[in-house]
């Protein structure tokens, strides 16, 4: 085993997997052993090494006896909906309200394994432990999560929060979601994750979701964390006949995040939007990871990642489209623009298109710039101070993909917490 393996292996000692995983656990355990730890060397992670977060030990926390009094369990102003609260990947269940519905389930993922909801060998969708060493510490160190099923048809009334929340010293947190939405049948999901400032650790979660036939799932994705913590988010979505997916995307605030994201259409006819936004100051880093895999005729795709860097922050965008040599008459829009705002940032994009289908219509993009000077000093000359005129171009820069989010109490919450770290006016 190299320096790096025993390294990384003392940095996950002493964690345990969630009851009822324990086929994942092993094969996560044995994946981590073969597996190389992400450094400099590996293609993917040679912006994003490890290295940072290995340097400290982390170990997950005990059962929580209650949610912290000083943190609202709805982290989102007006915002109707069902809920299921985690602190440190383990539900909090007095905080949860849960829908109760004929061909709805909605349920910590525990309980679902108990109720034999999840069968064995049937615990991971994605494959993530046997590609990744990350997906192998998630495995290995599941814990809890929310378990989503929708019946043919059904329609949920509102949408499902799910609030992770990290809290203390040098904790880890593996959280394991599941969200499988039958034939035309339509969900939204937000997912908030949050922690204040004298947090420190990992959280490193992973969701899978199955999208039916003519179904649609729509999720809002929004990190703010505050303190150090590592954030690892891997999201596997496979989509059926005529499905819709969407997912909005916006880190707020994060020390370290990664965001790792795999959509797979199966069915003709699908479609799927990615959109996302980040603003990372001070010596924050954020890395968007994306791929749209394009298998099947008649389907259509739209991505756009936009990113504002200040300080001495760094940023990352890999995005990457597959159309595979059966997606003929396929539609698949790629953008990534980025503001790096002070002489200290930086980002590092690199958009890929791979094309084996003679029969489609396919664009990418990528621009790294600062802000339009020449449009700064009309603002300022109708007499709008420097620091609101730089405001309003940032605004109006992630206008497009704020506006996109399926909950507007999200959008304007995001917009709120963004305008407060930033000082727009």
């Amino acid at each position: 085993m190299s320096a790096a393996n025993d390294k990384a292996h003392a940095f996950v000692a002493g964690l345990a997997a969630s009851a009822g995983l324990a086929p994942l656990a092993e094969a996560g355990r044995q994946a981590m052993a073969d597996l190389p730890v992400p450094t400099r060397k590996s293609e993917r992670w040679k912006y994003s090494p490890l290295t940072p977060m290995l340097a400290t030990p982390v170990r997950t926390a005990p059962a929580p006896e209650g949610w912290p009094q000083d943190v609202p369990v709805n982290p989102i102003p007006g915002l109707d909906a069902y809920r299921i609260v985690l602190l440190n990947g383990q539900v909090v269940s007095e905080a949860c309200d849960l829908p109760v519905a004929d061909g709805v389930v909605c349920m910590p993922r525990s309980q679902a394994l108990l109720e034999g909801r999840i069968v064995e060998g049937d615990e991971d969708w994605s494959s993530y432990h046997t590609r990744e060493w990350v997906g192998a510490v998630n495995a290995a160190h599941a814990q809890d999560g929310v378990f989503l099923s929708l019946d043919n048809g059904v329609v949920l009334d509102r949408p499902v929060l799910v609030h992770h929340h990290t809290t203390g010293d040098n904790v880890a947190s593996c959280p394991r979601h599941r969200i499988q939405v039958g034939a035309n049948a339509q969900a939204e999901v937000v997912l908030w994750s949050s922690a204040p400032e004298g947090a420190s650790g990992m959280v490193n979660a992973v969701l899978e979701g199955q999208v039916g036939a003519g179904a649609r799932l729509g999720v809002d994705k929004v990190q703010h964390e505050q303190g150090a913590v590592f954030h690892l988010a891997h999201e596997h979505v496979t989509q059926d006949k005529d499905s819709t997916f969407r997912i909005h995307t916006v880190t707020v605030q994060g020390h370290w995040v990664r965001n790792e994201l795999n959509v797979l259409q199966h069915g003709s006819g699908s479609h799927t939007i990615m959109h996302g936004a980040y603003l990372p100051k001070g010596q924050e880093h954020v890395d968007n990871h994306t791929t749209m895999d394009h298998t099947v005729p008649h389907c259509t795709s739209s991505e756009l990642y936009k990113g504002i860097l200040y300080d001495r922050s760094t940023g990352v965008f890999n995005g990457k489209v597959f159309v595979r040599e059966d997606a003929q008459l396929t539609n698949a829009y790629q953008q990534n623009a980025n503001i790096v705002a002070d002489a200290g940032a930086s980002i590092n994009a690199k958009p890929e298109l791979e094309i084996y289908a003679d029969d489609v219509k396919c664009s990418h993009g990528c621009t790294v710039g600062q802000f339009d000077e020449e449009a700064l000093f009309y603002l300022k000359s109708r007499g709008i101070a420097d620091r609101a005129a730089r405001a309003l171009m940032v605004q109006a820069f992630i206008g497009d993909v704020l506006e996109g989010f399926g909950q507007e109490e999200v959008a304007q919450e995001v917009a709120g917490l963004l305008a407060d770290r930033h000082g727009w006016m």
